[in-house]
Parts: structure tokens; sequence; C-alpha cells
């Protein structure tokens, strides 16, 4: 009977071993460091359960903790974002508006432009019909005459007139004419050649 009972003994501290064995393996798993003090602890209160259940639970704890945490620095990070996205989306619909309103300010300059081409042709063709005209009178008027009339105009009217005179009745004209006047006049005829050109 001894015997049976040291043998149920030994079975007992043996279910024990292999209890604090296996709570032990279970610790370092979960990553309990003080593994001795756990089980010291399950092993000297009265409900061992309590204390493995109360010390898993605080691992739980840990975890779902961290991930409580990295759950609110992800939604942080989106509003964020979220933000940023708004901003840009909000300076697009500002530059669309600005690039609209230049479009618009291009088109009414483009109008402008033609109306001043307009009349600005309108106006040369005034001016050339004046000349025209000024021309006759003065190819009609005696050289020496229309000479000392033309040595008193200025430059560009005086080439406007020399321009649309006949070529023998300018160069008699033109003789009559103050050399220096003559080169003035020259240069202006020069420029409105080369003026001519360009526009095109």
């Amino acid at each position: 009977m001894k015997r049976t009972l040291i043998i149920g003994q030994i079975v007992i501290l043996l279910i024990i071993g292999v209890k604090v064995a296996t709570i032990g393996q279970l610790f370092e798993h979960a990553g309990f460091t003080n593994k001795m003090d756990l089980v010291r602890a399950a092993v000297a209160s009265t409900n061992p359960q309590a204390v493995i259940s109360t010390t898993l639970g605080d691992a739980g704890e840990n975890n779902l903790q961290k991930e409580r945490d990295l759950y609110a620095l992800l939604e942080k990070r989106k509003k964020e974002l979220d933000s940023r996205q708004e901003s840009l989306r909000l300076e697009e619909q500002k530059l669309s508006v600005l690039k609209k309103e230049i479009q618009d300010k291009i088109d009414q300059l483009g109008i402008i432009e033609k109306r001043l081409e307009v009349k600005l042709d309108a106006e040369k063709s005034a001016d050339a019909k004046r000349f025209k005209d000024l021309a006759k009178i003065y190819e009609s008027a005696a050289p020496a005459k229309a000479g000392a009339m033309l040595e008193k105009l200025d430059n560009k009217t005086a080439a406007g007139i020399t321009m649309n005179m006949k070529r023998d009745k300018a160069g008699a004209v033109l003789s009559n004419v103050n050399v220096q006047k003559v080169v003035e006049i020259t240069k202006e005829i020069t420029k409105s050649f080369k003026a001519e050109p360009e526009k095109k």
C-alpha cells in the first residue's frame, strides 16, 4: 500500500512537472522573459490557472494595444493624406479658373489686336491716298517751287509724297531741294521699304 502511495505521489509530481514545463514553453513562445517567477507564482497560488490567464491576458493586452496604436497612426496618416488630397484638388480648381481667365484675356487681346490691325490698315490706306493726291499736286507745280515746298515738310511726309510721284518728276523736284534734306528723305524712304516686308 505504501508502495502504491509513493507511486501515486511520483505520478502526481511528474504531472505537475509536465504542466510546469508546458506552461514554461507557452510563456517562452509568448515572449515572457521571467518564466521562473511565473511558475513560482502558479505553484504557490491556490488557483494557478488565474495566474496563467492573467499573465497571458497582459501579453494579449500589450499586443492589442500595439495594434490599436498602429491603427490610430494609420488613421491619422490617412486623414493627413485625405487633407492633402483635398488641398491639391482645391488648388487644381483655382488653377483651372485662373487658366480660363487667362485664356479669356488672351482671346480679348486677340480681338483687340484684329481691330487695331483693321484700323491701322484703314489709316495706311488713307495715308497712301493722301500721299497720291499730294504727289499729283507736287507733280503739277514747277520743280523749283515744289522743291522749296518739299524742303519745308517733315521727312516722313516728304518721303511719302516723293514715293508716289513719277520718277522723272520726283527727280526734277528733288534736284531743287537742299542736299541734306534729300539725304534725310532718302533715309526715310529706305526705312519704310525695310519696314514693309517685316510686317508681312
